[in-house]
């Protein structure tokens, strides 16, 4: 995560959250709030079981349970559909990857505008195509912050943190980082807690703007 250009802030909340214990519902107690008051607040985002450690009694995870679903793994994902339409949907289906190339409103660049319009086209999509979606109202905040954060890193700042079209494919059709096209880590500055709440609150605005002119059209309809 370092090299991707993230602040020590940011990596170590990640990290830490990882090791969140998995609850079926919230804890409740004066003590698990004082325990750990973020777990306490975070608990449908935790990934361990209860308890879990290894045998030196130190806290642990298995590497499938980064696929636990609600947590890492959550439905309305912009290139795969949800937990309970079936096998592989941990993987990247070719079509929504096609469609989120295609969300580009020029074909060179991704926008904030784009990505918002396209979030609010998933929605709609696996509202219709899932019937136990699950997309508490915390989602909409946690999938505004993976796309302010994947601006942070890949997008130019000095133009509202577009994303080049070519960087997108590499990263989500062949997963890898997009060096041979051109991106590098930006020198001299990381992207920070502030910057990251920013550009999250700027995706959920665009997001909210995009209904906005949807049940517009709709009403001229």
């Amino acid at each position: 995560m370092q090299e991707l250009g993230l602040s020590i802030a940011i990596r170590k909340t990640l990290i830490w959250g990882a090791f969140f214990e998995r609850h079926n519902h919230q804890p409740s107690g004066i003590m698990n709030i004082l325990r750990s008051p973020l777990a306490y607040l975070h608990w449908h985002f935790g990934i361990r079981d209860i308890d879990q450690r290894d045998s030196n009694g130190t806290a642990c995870l298995n590497l499938d349970q980064l696929s636990r679903h609600g947590a890492i793994e959550h439905d309305v994902s912009m290139t795969r559909r949800d937990f309970a339409q079936g096998e592989n949907n941990w993987q990247a289906q070719e079509d929504l990857i096609v469609q989120l190339l295609q969300s580009s409103s020029d074909g060179v660049y991704i926008t904030t505008a784009d990505f918002a319009a396209l979030r609010r086209k998933r929605l709609m999509q696996q509202t219709e195509d899932n019937k136990e979606l699950c997309f508490p109202s915390i989602m909409h905040f946690v999938t505004a912050g993976q796309i302010g954060a994947t601006q942070g890193v890949f997008g130019d700042g000095d133009q509202g943190h577009r994303i080049p079209v070519s960087y997108v494919e590499a990263l989500f059709r062949e997963e890898r980082l997009p060096v041979k096209e051109g991106w590098r880590k930006k020198g001299g500055w990381m992207v920070g807690v502030t910057g990251l709440v920013a550009q999250l609150l700027r995706v959920r605005f665009a997001i909210g703007k995009a209904g906005s002119a949807e049940k517009s059209s709709r009403y001229k309809d």
